[in-house]
């Protein structure tokens, strides 16, 4: 059922969820706000495009080769609690380690499998 305006439609499915993640590797990046809003502004258009619904988005400034980042283990953990799906405007914006995305994929989990999709601006 889903709670609108309206009240519950019986039948009705819930939107999938979806956590964002954004990243930029140097603090000027991050200071301007040019490559998180970016970013950010694709993640949002997705998301809407698939009818989702963007519950939170995490963000960090620093290496993609760091699996320790706070707002990448921030964004798993949440997207697992929710069985979200996680959404970032690229494959290396999540990680650059092959490993890692080798272990998103073999989770099993549906919200582990990262969904990503190509900036264009």
């Amino acid at each position: 059922m889903v709670r609108g305006a309206g009240g519950v439609r019986p039948g009705a499915q819930a939107p999938r969820l979806a956590v964002g993640l954004i990243r930029v590797l140097i603090a000027e990046q991050g200071q301007s706000g040019l490559g998180l809003e970016a970013q950010r502004a694709s993640i949002r258009s997705f998301v809407a495009a698939q009818g989702w619904m963007l519950v939170v988005d995490y963000s960090d400034i620093a290496s993609g080769k760091d699996d320790r980042r706070p707002g990448f283990q921030a964004a798993l953990s949440r997207s697992r609690q929710l069985d979200a799906v996680l959404v970032a405007a690229q494959l290396d914006r999540i990680t650059r380690r092959a490993h890692t995305l080798s272990q998103l994929l073999e989770d099993g989990s549906p919200s582990a499998l990262p969904t990503c999709l190509t900036r264009t601006t």
